[in-house]
């Protein structure tokens, strides 16, 4: 098929894909009464009844159709277009999106059953009960049987934020409950909607292909819009805070950058054009537009209440999520001089809802209990996996956690040294937003990577950032198929496939660690 038919194609096809999702939703997926495909696991598809497997067949050609779909809709090129079809090209990017999604929004959840146990954690709450002490079923949570038994006596390791918006939807039933939890996942992702074109055109992407990576990929369809799961949530403050944060000077330079007559193409990401070619202070690009709200006079970082409000989104995401805090350096550099309006700011909201909500930082006791399991989705997790199982088979089969272990330090050392790294780019690089918004990026990926545990659902913040800043075509296409991957991850009815694969999946991961680490030292040795 040419480039033109499948453009033309891919939006039936994404309608089509939608509406099979959700017949597999109601089939196989993370249905309220329970598992719909209990023996799967032990007993392999002998096991389950014949809707299930029909349910799954829906799965694998709704997701296949959606991934075609949406990669059959990629632009072209991610550089900036011109200014006159900037706009639309966005809409009708995000018009798409919406259009496949909408049977998502009316079927049961898909690849997981957190929805669940969000809306139990929030029971806790509302009932008076602190869902940082208690699991669920200690707790005497009516829904309990929808949560997987594997967390009904482990307090959440969400914020207090995440907790009480739970508790908001928890006055009548069940359904209430998830349908408040999903409102508030789209929620989410319109705010990712309204902070991602600010983003990408201070780092030269274009609003539609940041949107096509950010919010119409696999990943979301299954995990954002279909799983409700308040990453989506955490993505958008968070990409709300560093857009509201980000100089409107860096807007300016690259805007400027394409109405040059002799430009053809794009700025390199974090570079600034010649002062012939940016506009008079006060107007856009076309001479026709005041400049944005919010800007402080010399590019010197935001207005004062812009900064404050900055800050408070970042700390709205930290109490949904912890490792929001990994943006808050950057939020800081965006914002200069008025660093101290941001971070302040930020404290004091997180105090605020810490101290509002009467939950206090009990959360911080309860992140112990989410590394409890060891899969492969975490690279270094499945460094340890491989170890332990070469261990068994010279006879130390008792040495297998430890090599687990082992592994996540090694994790965990990996995590701080591109922190370090992020970090120190970001610095190097503070007067180039640019720069500043894509470590913040890579860092988030790098957190979510190296973390002890990966749930798919964790690359929806760093794919939120990543989606918007990074303008390296390469790694854009890297990204995409990382999303595809993690939407493959899990199966509809919330079984992971690294659960089923565990000795094949730690040894190809494995591989794959060894091969990325020597074709870094390989690129760093090229450039020294």
């Amino acid at each position: 098929m040419f480039p033109h038919g499948r453009r033309r194609a891919a939006l039936p096809l994404g309608c089509v894909s939608g509406v099979l999702l959700a017949v597999s939703a109601y089939l196989s997926g993370a249905l309220p009464g329970g598992d719909p495909g209990p023996g799967l696991r032990t007993g392999g598809f002998g096991a389950v009844g014949g809707p299930f497997l029909l349910g799954l067949a829906c799965w694998l050609a709704g997701l296949t159709g959606w991934t075609l779909a949406w990669w059959w809709s990629r632009p072209a090129e991610p550089g900036p277009e011109p200014a006159d079809r900037t706009g639309s090209t966005a809409r009708r990017m995000l018009a798409r999106g919406a259009l496949w999604a909408v049977p998502l929004l009316v079927a049961p959840p898909l690849g997981s059953r957190d929805v669940y146990a969000y809306a139990c954690q929030g029971w806790l709450w509302r009932t008076g009960l602190d869902p940082y002490a208690l699991g669920v079923a200690d707790g005497g949570c009516p829904w309990t049987d929808a949560v997987p038994q594997l967390w009904w006596h482990t307090p959440t390791p969400y914020g207090p934020l995440a907790v009480a918006l739970s508790g908001a939807g928890t006055w009548a039933n069940l359904l209430a409950a998830v349908a408040w939890l999903r409102l508030l996942a789209v929620a989410g992702l319109v705010l990712v909607a309204a902070g991602v074109p600010r983003l990408a055109r201070a780092c030269g992407v274009a609003p539609a292909a940041a949107y096509w990576l950010a919010l119409l990929s696999p990943l979301v369809a299954v995990h954002a819009l279909s799983g409700a799961h308040n990453d989506a949530l955490v993505a958008g403050l968070a990409v709300a805070a560093l857009a509201t944060a980000l100089p409107v000077a860096a807007l300016r330079a690259t805007d400027a950058a394409p109405s040059r007559p002799d430009s053809t193409a794009a700025p390199e990401p974090g570079t600034t054009p010649d002062a012939t070619a940016a506009p008079e202070a006060g107007t856009a690009p076309d001479g026709t537009m005041a400049p944005e709200a919010g800007t402080a006079p010399g590019g010197s970082g935001p207005r004062l209440g812009w900064a404050v409000l900055a800050g408070v989104l970042l700390a709205g995401a930290v109490a949904i999520k912890v490792t929001a805090l990994v943006a808050l350096p950057f939020l800081l550099l965006l914002a200069g001089r008025r660093w101290w309006a941001a971070l302040g700011a930020a404290v004091a909201a997180f105090a605020g809802l810490s101290l509002g909500t009467g939950l206090g930082l009990g959360w911080v006791a309860a992140l112990r209990g989410t590394g409890e399991l060891a899969q492969w989705s975490s690279p270094p997790t499945a460094v340890g996996m491989a170890a332990g199982y070469l261990l068994r088979v010279a006879g130390r089969g008792g040495w297998f956690d430890g090599a687990v272990a082992a592994g996540r330090v090694l994790g965990l050392l990996a995590l701080a040294a591109a922190a370090l790294l992020a970090l120190r780019s970001a610095w190097r690089g503070r007067r180039e937003p640019a720069r500043v918004l894509a470590a913040c990026g890579w860092l988030a990926a790098a957190a979510a990577l190296l973390g002890p545990v990966f749930y798919p659902w964790y690359a929806l913040v760093p794919l939120a950032l990543l989606g918007a800043v990074e303008a390296d075509p390469g790694r854009r296409r890297a990204l995409a198929v990382a999303a595809i991957v993690c939407a493959c991850l899990t199966l509809p009815n919330g079984l992971g496939v690294p659960v089923l694969t565990k000795t094949v999946g730690a040894f190809a991961v494995t591989g794959l660690v060894v091969w990325a680490a020597v074709r870094l030292r390989r690129g760093s040795t090229a450039t020294a």
